[in-house]
């Protein structure tokens, strides 16, 4: 069958799945195209009904990856054919870094396109075609005087890439300056061919030298850093580079950001630089168009989930990770936040990052917005598989989902973000690192417990062990020694507390009311 005006007929398999597409047109158009620019090359497509569905679906969703299956449809057909098998770096030059680049990230968002890929294994086999490109560009200017490794910030180093996410990076090297300068730029003008690279989060910013060792980082987070700087030392992983060095680096990094706890004036001051950006947001009048810096957006998953980190991190090993839906699956285990809200983040942090990752696929570009043309409302909801039904349009029902999403995570972020609890633990946690010393017995005394020595026997029995129930007793003491010491009889008070947590089960109700109701665990 035929479309009208085509030199060559198209096969009506490939023409029937481009009508049951996001976006029947332009699959018809972009069909056509093909055809042309290689006659014979929709057969295979023909004969594999896998092949047909991924090519379809590319061409429904991405103009960008569109115009390269016209400018090289052998190659492209070829990936899509077997895109089950990741492809081997091809490095030799700059250019041949571009032609894998393009081809290996039309292969991550077939699978992702096609269903294949969940959301996290998408992010991940983004973040390391990031490496990969990185690699290959420290490979190619590789020379005998200097040492360098690289260091990802932000989504690569979480392994959580976006289809259009700066590549964020800091250099860690050895030698002499100006070539370390002159090669950290060599390295990043040959990766910006493939991605954007931002060094920009280094510290000082452009103002700053854009390779330093590693004692000078550390000097660095001696006496300038301010807290969003450690937030974002959250998701640094080194990535490419000197493997040696960047290990190094990482050791160093994790010492300055957990060796001290995180206190109530560094928690005030992230949750007043998100009020800003929330504030700019807000004066763009972007409402809830804006899927990750607005209200209940991915920005309020993100920074809960990072707060929670930097408040217990520092006695929980386990909350040092750097993915975002791994931290909140730990911090649900362990009575951070409560299961059912952890849960409804996570699907939430799923459907808004596939909606951004569906608005970047079209042309490759950086967008977090819905659109406010009918045309592409529309054809972004199909490419997330809505459809016309009597309850709405394709376009009314993913407004309408995203939404109630956004009101969801709000709420709980506004619960957990600003959660009170959150000021008692940083503003106790100095003290707590403090309770073992040798002063133990004469500061229970001071709190008015009598039997300071038995006291402190107690409180080795409630904070003994390496389990989440331990750890957690470990921050909320300084909380309790306080409360007990307003009461009649501190001493009794605590003989209570302990018998109370004879159990896990009961360690984790208990950590759970703290958790919640401050107010009313003191009571």
């Amino acid at each position: 069958m035929a479309t009208p005006g085509d030199a060559t007929p198209l096969p009506t398999e490939l023409l029937n799945l481009a009508d049951r597409s996001a976006a029947p047109a332009a699959v018809r158009v972009a069909l056509a195209r093909l055809s042309e620019a290689a006659p014979g090359a929709l057969e295979a497509a023909v004969a594999d009904a896998a092949l047909a569905h991924s090519l379809v679906s590319v061409l429904a969703a991405s103009r960008s990856l569109t115009r390269l299956l016209e400018a090289r449809p052998m190659d492209s057909l070829a990936v899509l054919a077997a895109n089950s098998n990741r492809l081997a770096p091809n490095a030799a030059t700059a250019e041949d870094l571009v032609s894998w680049r393009n081809l290996e990230f039309l292969r991550i968002a077939a699978r992702d396109l096609t269903g294949l890929d969940t959301l996290d294994e998408v992010g991940a086999n983004l973040a390391a075609l990031g490496r990969d490109v990185l690699q290959a560009s420290w490979q190619l200017t590789e020379d005998d005087d200097t040492t360098i490794a690289i260091i990802g910030m932000g989504k690569l180093g979480g392994n959580e890439l976006n289809y259009s996410s700066d590549i964020d990076v800091l250099f860690v090297g050895e030698g002499p300056r100006k070539e370390l300068d002159r090669r950290a730029r060599a390295i990043m003008d040959i990766a910006r061919r493939c991605f954007r690279v931002d060094a920009n989060l280094r510290p000082e910013g452009r103002d700053g030298p854009l390779v330093r060792t590693v004692e000078s980082y550390e000097a660095y987070w001696d006496r300038w850093a301010e807290p969003w700087e450690f937030q974002a030392l959250l998701k640094a992983r080194p990535v490419a580079g000197d493997t040696a060095l960047g290990e190094h680096w990482l050791g160093a990094a994790q010492r300055w950001l957990w060796a001290r706890p995180f206190d109530a004036e560094a928690l005030r001051s992230l949750r007043a630089m998100k009020a800003r950006t929330e504030a700019e947001v807000a004066r763009k009048g972007l409402g809830n168009r804006e899927l990750k810096r607005g209200p209940g957006g991915i920005r309020d998953i993100e920074f809960t989930v990072q707060l929670l980190q930097l408040v217990h991190g520092h006695l929980d090993p386990d909350l040092r990770g750097a993915t975002t839906l791994t931290m909140l699956d730990e911090m649900a285990s362990a009575g951070y936040i409560d299961d059912n809200d952890a849960e409804k983040m996570a699907s939430s942090y799923r459907e808004l990052r596939t909606v951004e990752h569906r608005l970047q696929l079209v042309d490759e570009q950086q967008v977090h917005t819905l659109p406010t043309d009918d045309a592409s409302l529309d054809r972004l909801a199909r490419v997330m598989g809505r459809r016309d039904e009597p309850r709405g349009t394709a376009a009314e029902q993913l407004e309408r989902d995203l939404i109630h999403i956004q009101t969801t995570v709000r709420g709980i972020h506004e619960r957990v973000y600003f959660r009170p609890l959150l000021e008692a633990f940083a503003a106790t946690s100095r003290d707590a690192a403090s309770l073992s010393s040798e002063a133990t017995e004469v500061r229970l005394a001071a709190f008015g417990f009598i039997d300071a020595r038995r006291t402190a026997a107690a409180l080795g029995e409630l904070t003994r062990g390496l389990n989440r129930s331990s750890r957690l007793m470990q921050q909320m003491l300084p909380l309790l020694l306080d409360w007990l010491s307003l009461s009649p009889d501190p001493d009794l008070g605590l003989l209570l507390i302990r018998n109370l947590l004879t159990g896990p089960r009961q360690s984790r109700q208990i950590a759970e009311t703290f958790r919640e109701s401050p107010a009313a665990a003191q009571s």
